[in-house]
């Protein structure tokens, strides 16, 4: 299913297709005339009025537009806008870079066509160099019929046949595509004897940089028409990798596929993204587009180079971190390695930027060392060690991973639990990222646990998460923060982690949601495996002796904490108890006698204990 319509025919345009074909996302491609191009989208091309685009939209099922048109494109920006709000569809701006120039000597801005024409009819100048394009011969006519003016256009058969429906000369039409080359430019302006330069504003893609050198060097005015306002659409980017970026982001909302998870992949395939990277601009002397990474399963996956910086003895660049469709704090956000070439043999890790460093024993990385999982530095390790052989380079690496947000985003991770400090990990065992996967989830609770061991502690509180901890924390102030481990629905798995590390004192707690499946039997109590069951809350209420009225308005409750305005918790204890024990026995019998174990049941005003 093709879910993004792109309005190109621009350097922006490209580019997008460009990260659109590699991150394998379909996409139509509308342009103004038929191009072509090696784009993998699906090509259409013709002027599309808000109409015909919603028409469009609703039979193909387009969720995103991106405009990546020209800036000077106004009527296509208000088609887009109008058609995006009646849709109710978001619009993505890929809006050029551009550079501050409002104060150079030479440089004079206009707010229109009709305010530079005027202004260039009442000037004396002669010979105009016009950098504008060929759809601006028709707008300027006043001026070419007056003054000796050159217009550059677009090397193209479409651009010169425009030129000639607009009955200029052709002696005054200069075909000649352009770019950022500024010799190029100052022979056309001598060549012609411009007097004056005219151009859009363009930005760095219309290589204006190279127009302002030109006009500094011969000392001759450059006027410029400022760009238009464009509608306030809904996200703005200025470059391919806010674009990505941005792509990552919305495939988690709009562009999520329906009934399928996506896979992504971990912060140690991406910093051994950007080392292999970061080899190749030292070896070759620049950076290459994109990196392949093999896997430890055998897999291999690419990812998009973004160019920090090179010099004789290193490099540094970054990766965007697509984490699929986990929860995953860094999806979405630059991950990048600075790798530095050394005389010492062997490869040394240093902490970056962002970067946590492990404060607390039990982690698989000694306390005091960067936060680099061993997955990770293993496959650092053989990509430095096989590119190193085929270059034929004996030298050593210093190898300093760094995320720009990572001491921000490590807040929202558990990582403050377990002694790492400064930022998040670099971690991964496969390489991948399965979406909402268990073993992910107890990767980490088994780290947890290990550091509370490791620390000292010989009681944990598990929890389902922050909220239910917050309740318990005035029970249990005499334990450190490494001592309260979330386990989200997973009560039974994390119970046999804390007995396997060897921790005696087990204190478990739960709302009465997944209470109630938890003392049915239930050891996970992911809404995906067991809905709650009336039946069976009836059942205990009716071992308790309530009466049958009751028992059947129990039996017929759609959640769980409908039965408060039925049986007010103060009122009715000995049922509440009786869920908690029932808890209890389900839990103990995953550990052995000798473990000291205490289920808390979490109501509203007050906590029931079974021990």
């Amino acid at each position: 299913m093709i879910m993004i319509l792109v309005f190109g025919g621009t350097t922006e345009g490209k580019k997008t297709a460009e990260i659109l074909d590699f991150i394998e996302e379909p996409y139509y491609y509308s342009t103004k005339s038929k191009v072509e191009t090696a784009l993998k989208g699906k090509l259409i091309s013709g002027v599309m009025e808000p109409a015909e685009m919603i028409s469009f939209c609703r039979k193909n099922g387009v969720r995103l537009l991106i405009d990546a048109a020209h800036p000077f494109a106004v009527q296509l920006h208000k088609n887009i806008y109008e058609a995006a709000q009646q849709l109710e569809i978001p619009v993505l701006r890929y809006e050029r870079e551009y550079n501050e120039s409002q104060h150079l000597q030479n440089v004079t801005f206009f707010d229109s066509y009709e305010q530079l024409t005027a202004a260039l009819l009442k000037s004396n100048f002669q010979r105009i160099l016009s950098l504008t394009g060929v759809q601006t011969i028709p707008v300027l006519k006043n001026v070419w019929e007056s003054r000796t003016c050159f217009f550059r256009i677009l090397n193209t058969t479409l651009s010169r046949q425009k030129a000639a429906q607009s009955t200029i000369s052709t002696e005054w039409i200069i075909p000649m595509n352009p770019s950022d080359d500024v010799d190029e430019l100052l022979q056309l302006a001598k060549q012609k004897k411009a007097q004056i330069l005219l151009s859009k504003e363009s930005g760095v893609s219309g290589f204006m940089a190279s127009k302002i050198a030109v006009s500094e060097q011969l000392n001759i005015p450059l006027w410029i028409v400022k760009r238009p306002v464009l509608p306030n659409f809904n996200f703005s980017v200025h470059s391919e990798k806010q674009l990505l970026q941005q792509l990552y982001i919305l495939r988690k909302s709009i562009l999520r596929k329906d009934g399928e998870l996506r896979a992504g992949f971990t912060s140690g395939t991406c910093v051994t993204a950007a080392v292999k990277a970061c080899f190749i601009a030292l070896a070759e002397g620049a950076f290459p587009k994109s990196t392949e990474v093999s896997l430890p399963h055998g897999e291999q996956t690419r990812f998009w180079i973004f160019p920090e910086w090179i010099s004789e003895k290193s490099a540094a660049c970054t990766v965007i971190k697509n984490g699929g469709d986990d929860p995953d704090v860094t999806h979405g956000k630059e991950i990048g390695c600075e790798l530095k070439l050394t005389h010492q043999n062997g490869i040394r890790f240093l902490q970056g930027k962002g970067i946590g460093k492990v404060t607390l024993p039990g982690l698989q990385v000694a306390v005091g060392e960067p936060a680099i999982n061993p997955v990770p530095r293993k496959m650092i390790t053989e990509a430095l060690e096989t590119l190193a052989a085929e270059y034929e380079m004996d030298t050593g690496f210093e190898v300093k991973p760094f995320v720009p947000e990572g001491e921000a985003l490590a807040k929202q991770t558990f990582n403050p639990r377990v002694g790492v400090v400064g930022g998040i990990s670099i971690i991964g065992t496969s390489g991948k990222v399965k979406p909402y996967s268990n073993e992910a989830f107890l990767s980490t609770i088994k780290y947890q646990m290990s550091v509370a061991y490791n620390s000292g502690c010989e009681e944990v509180v598990l929890t389902s998460g922050k909220r239910s901890e917050n309740r318990l924390r005035s029970e249990f102030s005499y334990l450190p923060d490494t001592a309260f481990i979330h386990f989200g629905n997973l009560v039974g798995d994390s119970v046999k982690l804390a007995v396997q590390q060897g921790i005696t004192k087990i204190n478990l707690a739960l709302m009465l949601g997944k209470a109630v499946k938890l003392a049915e039997g239930n050891l996970d109590t992911h809404s995906k495996n067991v809905q709650f069951n009336p039946a069976f809350l009836a059942q205990i209420a009716s071992e308790c002796g309530y009466y049958d009225d009751i028992v059947s308005q129990i039996g017929k409750l759609q959640i769980a904490n409908a039965i408060f305005p039925i049986l007010p918790v103060t009122e009715n204890l000995l049922f509440y108890q009786e869920i908690a024990r029932k808890c209890y026995r389900v839990c103990h019998v995953l550990m052995p006698d000798y473990n000291v174990f205490r289920f808390v049941l979490l109501l509203e005003g007050t906590h029931v204990f079974a021990e």
